[in-house]
């Protein structure tokens, strides 16, 4: 079984602002990064799922039609009070305390990295059982966690996982167990 990560083009938001499970539109950018996506996906049955934030579910569309399944686990970290504000309106001591310990610090509001994880895992372990080859359209929080459970990286380790917008992960699932053949893009 093979299941491909591929996270949402670029959102049309200003560089400096903290989002995650704000419902984001994609930038105008949005055609040209399709068209370098799509010839690097396989040209075969796929189980599609999305996360329900129009960045992705714009991009499931463009890729693969209106044949997919939404998934609010698939969505972004929620970043609660700090939606949509930009990062220097952000306490320092509140982001401190977070940056302190990042994988199980509440952001006010929101939620934990630990969550993200949880989520994105019971995700994954989900569409492992249903034995389909699989795309899930979603977030950098999501895939960095969906990699750092795959590679058993730390889950503090997991923000040096770079999964630029575009970005694809090819994994590929034998007795269950999961090995990475390729992060690209």
């Amino acid at each position: 079984m093979e299941i491909y990560l591929i996270r949402h083009t670029t959102p049309a938001i200003e560089s400096g602002v903290c989002y995650g499970a704000s419902d984001v539109d994609v930038a105008a950018s949005f055609d040209t990064e399709v068209a370098r996506i799509k010839p690097l996906l396989p040209a075969k049955s796929l189980e599609v799922y999305t996360s329900p934030l129009q960045r992705c579910e714009k991009l499931a569309a463009a890729l693969f039609g209106d044949t997919y399944t939404k998934d609010d686990r698939l969505k972004e970290m929620n970043f609660g009070d700090w939606e949509m504000l930009p990062w220097d309106n952000i306490s320092r001591t509140a982001l401190r305390k977070w940056a302190d310990n990042v994988v199980f610090e509440h952001i006010p509001g929101g939620e934990s990295y630990e969550e993200l994880y949880v989520r994105s895992i019971q995700l994954l372990e989900e569409v492992m059982s249903n034995g389909k080859d699989a795309v899930l359209v979603t977030h950098g929080g999501v895939i960095r966690c969906i990699l750092a459970h795959v590679t058993d990286t730390a889950l503090v380790d997991a923000f040096d996982i770079l999964v630029d917008y575009g970005h694809i992960s090819h994994l590929q699932v034998e007795n269950e167990e999961i090995k990475v053949i390729f992060s690209n893009l």
